[in-house]
């Protein structure tokens, strides 16, 4: 079990920190402290009993500040997606009519088949939604990916 010391150094650093909830679970333990709304952590929580738990999950250093994600930089480029979960073909090879797939630098049109996605199969074409250039491929060739993720950046021309 966390001694008392260690317990009032935790809850005072999510005090500092304005983090809102904190689970500390430890053996058969588990120490819950809920801020209430609109204020901080309160200092105090009462012990719950609950079912064992197999690991620890105590984080190493509770006082450091969660990082904040830096604002995207705004731009004209167009992310292209995966339409389905799949392996991804994106270069070098050939679309299902046998033409090459661009690369990284080319320019593309408006419709052309820019890359693949196979789930059991069944090939669904990436095509560009407008004229542009392909600026950034982002996943490797024949890599897995889930729906949405980031396939290509095009800068539209």
């Amino acid at each position: 079990m966390l001694d008392l010391e260690s317990l009032i150094t935790i809850l005072e650093a999510c005090k500092k920190n304005k983090i809102a909830e904190l689970v500390v679970r430890k053996d058969a333990v588990e120490i819950r402290t809920v801020a209430p709304a609109g204020g901080v952590a309160p200092i105090a929580a009462a012990p719950q009993i609950s079912f064992p738990v197999v690991e620890e999950e105590v984080a190493e250093d509770v006082a450091a500040p969660a990082e904040t994600p830096a604002a995207p930089i705004a731009s004209n480029l167009i992310e292209l997606t995966a339409p389905t979960p799949g392996v991804a073909y994106v270069y070098p090879g050939t679309t299902i009519d046998k033409e090459p797939l661009p690369k990284e630098g080319d320019i593309i049109e408006a419709g052309q088949v820019i890359g693949l996605v196979e789930a059991m199969k069944m090939f669904n074409e990436v095509t560009s939604p407008k004229k542009g250039k392909i600026v950034k491929i982002k996943v490797e060739n024949e890599s897995l990916v889930k729906i949405g993720d980031v396939l290509f950046e095009i800068e539209p021309l």
